[in-house]
């Protein structure tokens, strides 16, 4: 959903990041660090989309209280990224979870995901990243995120994953779920910029205004507007009875709107209606 959704807003190039709360249970237990520590160090390897290793070392070992070896033992897992199945068949081939029941668990729900998603036909926009962290204590499976490619320094798009137990705290009963907020600020911020420059976002789909000129011409309005709604066509009309002839040209110019059908008695009597394009 979340994939069809960002190609439906052309907003360019992006993947969707994946990762798997057991997994980061798995590294810190691997790697010798109190489960107390999990939100800490999941905050320090959440930067590393940002900033080198070194730094998100030296902070998880001056400021996080890790030791050097323990550092050393996340670091062999937190710098792991590639395509789904080429990463997925690293951590089976080289046994990175070897011995560790929860760890290899894991491996087998991500290769039925990664199946899913082949299926579906969305892996390509997918890449595994054991950096992604998101480090909120309600989620229990799947975690994701959505960043640009092409150089777009906005941050994530989108985030979400598997909360199980969430929808269980108020309902009181058992609900499995799953899910994604998309961040509408930032779109609109990447959309804007796209269009910058000669490619103006308008205010609306709208296509025409239907406008009158002379007296209340409400019902005529209405007639052509209900024609060209059954048309597939966007219009409106200004819901006044007599507007001014200037208050409607400068809504259709404030709301972006290229085309102004134009009533007046002589329109009426003679069965006809004028059109102005307000671009030219």
């Amino acid at each position: 959903m979340l994939i069809d959704t960002l190609k439906n807003l052309e907003i360019g190039n992006f993947e969707v990041k994946v990762n798997h709360r057991k997994f980061l249970d798995a590294i810190i237990e691997i790697s010798g660090c109190e489960s107390s520590k999990f939100k800490p160090i999941c905050s320090s390897v959440d930067k590393l989309d940002k900033e080198p290793w070194e730094a998100v070392r030296k902070e998880l070992i001056t400021q996080k209280g890790l030791t050097e070896e323990q550092c050393d033992k996340l670091g062999r897992f937190v710098n792991l990224k590639n395509k789904p199945r080429v990463l997925l068949n690293k951590l089976k081939a080289e046994g990175y979870f070897e011995g560790h029941a929860g760890g290899l668990r894991t491996i087998e729900e991500m290769d039925v995901l990664f199946g899913y998603l082949e299926n579906l036909g969305v892996i390509d926009n997918v890449a595994f990243d054991f950096s992604l962290a998101r480090g909120l204590d309600y989620y229990t499976g799947l975690i994701y995120e959505a960043v640009l490619t092409d150089g777009a320094n906005v941050g994530s798009i989108a985030g979400g994953g598997r909360y199980d137990e969430l929808v269980g705290m108020f309902s009181g009963k058992n609900i499995p779920a799953v899910g994604v907020s998309i961040g509408i600020e930032r779109i609109f911020a990447i959309l804007e910029e796209k269009f910058k420059g000669g490619n103006a976002l308008r205010e609306t789909n709208t296509q025409f205004l239907v406008a009158s000129l002379g007296g209340d011409l409400t019902n005529e309005r209405m007639s052509i507007a209900s024609e060209l709604w059954k048309n597939g066509f966007n219009c409106e009309i200004m819901y006044k009875k007599a507007p001014k002839s200037n208050q409607q040209f400068e809504y259709a110019l404030s709301q972006g709107i290229p085309y102004v059908i134009i009533i007046g008695q002589d329109e009426i009597a003679q069965g006809k209606v004028k059109v102005k394009n307000l671009k030219t």
